[in-house]
């Protein structure tokens, strides 16, 4: 064999060594990771986390009837939205009026 086909099947070698050693770190670092992981340690960072929640709740809201369940939420939002505007508005008239026993602002010509 000339020397550049020796220095092939080396590097060859060399790489394949290196895979097999990446591979079997990394069935290693699995195995590590499958035992620490029970369901019991994951449970209370899923209900944590708010995507999950919302995903629960939507699940939820499907499960329990589409229509009935939809309306509700509707009426609930249209509801909170009207409190929200009443109370601005109430807001807005209370700071406008003076206060009672308050005399009003000299008049100037």
């Amino acid at each position: 064999m000339n020397k550049s086909a020796e220095l092939l099947a080396l590097q060859k070698e060399v790489l394949l060594a290196r895979s097999s050693l990446c591979r079997l770190k990394i069935r290693r670092d699995m195995g590590r990771m499958r035992e620490s992981l029970s369901f019991g340690a994951i449970a209370p960072g899923i209900a944590a986390s708010g995507p999950a929640r919302e995903l629960a709740l939507g699940l939820l809201l499907s499960g329990l009837g589409g229509r009935r369940v939809s309306r509700v939420v509707a009426f609930a939002g249209r509801a909170l939205v009207f409190a929200r505007i009443a109370l601005a508005a109430f807001g807005m008239l209370r700071s406008t009026q003076p206060a009672p026993g308050a005399t009003p602002p000299p008049v100037s010509d």
